[in-house]
């Protein structure tokens, strides 16, 4: 009798270990549209779904293989049979093609000085400062939680550790400007318990604490899996 439960206790845990592996799942980060009410960004999808769209509708998907987006009218299945590899190859080549332009910024924990927003940190002590433009040394002065702060970022670097003095909590709001352009952004620290598993996980608590400049880095990384 024993033995039999075992057996049975073993099976079901073998049969929900399968059912949770086998069900990925997809999240909406992006949607315009007729039905962007049906798909708001956060939403979760198991793979196995289809969405239905009007004319007029897109919908960007994200999974832990990177990012495609569908455009309406139509039925459509979330899963995708394109591989990662072929996705991150056109993303390089969609980078490569970018970087004429204006520089991504590499990763979406990193905080853009030139953006104005809310902004989620996973580790308060590692918040790194980013600029899209590196060729010039720049004075940038951070002011803020009754204190100001000015640092001199050399040519050449792109990116700077956050201060260490100035205090990085929950709720805080800094401005910083930059005393070669003019140039200001004030931003507002949303402080995350710990940092997410994967980019689901990741995007989910950017959509969730409106950290969209983050969020649209974080989109513009993944491999494209259009």
């Amino acid at each position: 009798m024993q033995s039999t439960r075992l057996f049975r206790f073993t099976a079901a845990a073998f049969a929900l270990a399968f059912s949770t592996t086998s069900v990925a799942t997809v999240l909406v980060v992006r949607a315009a549209g007729p039905s962007s009410k049906v798909y708001p960004p956060g939403k979760a999808l198991p793979e196995s779904a289809k969405i239905e769209l009007r004319s007029g509708d897109s919908v960007m998907l994200l999974n832990t293989n990177g990012a495609r987006t569908i455009r309406g009218p139509g039925t459509f299945a979330v899963a995708t049979n394109d591989s990662p590899g072929a996705g991150a190859n056109r993303r390089a080549r969609f980078s490569a093609m970018r970087s004429s332009a204006v520089p991504l910024n590499p990763s979406p924990w990193n905080l853009d000085i030139t953006q104005s927003g809310k902004i989620c940190v996973a580790n308060a002590g590692k918040l790194t400062l980013w600029r899209p433009q590196k060729d010039d040394a720049i004075k940038l002065t951070i002011k803020g939680a009754g204190t100001e702060q000015t640092i001199d970022w050399p040519a050449g670097t792109d990116t700077l550790a956050w201060p260490a003095a100035l205090p990085v909590t929950g709720g805080s709001e800094y401005q910083l400007s930059q005393a070669n352009s003019g140039d200001s952004a004030r931003v507002t620290f949303v402080t995350l318990a710990s940092a997410p598993a994967d980019n689901i996980g990741t995007a989910q608590s950017l959509i969730a604490n409106g950290c969209n400049n983050q969020l649209d880095v974080l989109v513009e990384t993944a491999p494209s899996m259009d």
